[in-house]
């Protein structure tokens, strides 16, 4: 939630103060990793062992996602 309420904050001011805009692969692995989280949390109450290595495991997936949209597919 945190992630996502800063990350609102930031795009408007963006929008409002008119200023460019080239972080769209970064703010797309963040909002994959949001909603992955989320959804994986919103459907359980207790949570196993084991679900602290998915949350570990997005952190490399996300440098990895990044790295691949940005210089792999060129996509900024």
């Amino acid at each position: 939630m945190n992630n996502v309420l800063c990350l609102s904050v930031f795009l408007a001011l963006v929008y409002f103060r008119e200023l460019t805009w080239d972080f769209s692969a970064e703010v797309l692995v963040i909002c994959i990793v949001c909603i992955a989280m989320g959804a994986f949390a919103s459907f359980r109450t207790t949570f196993p062992l084991w679900t602290c290595f998915l949350a570990y495991f997005l952190y490399p997936f996300s440098l990895v996602l990044v790295y691949v949209l940005d210089y792999v597919l060129g996509w900024s």
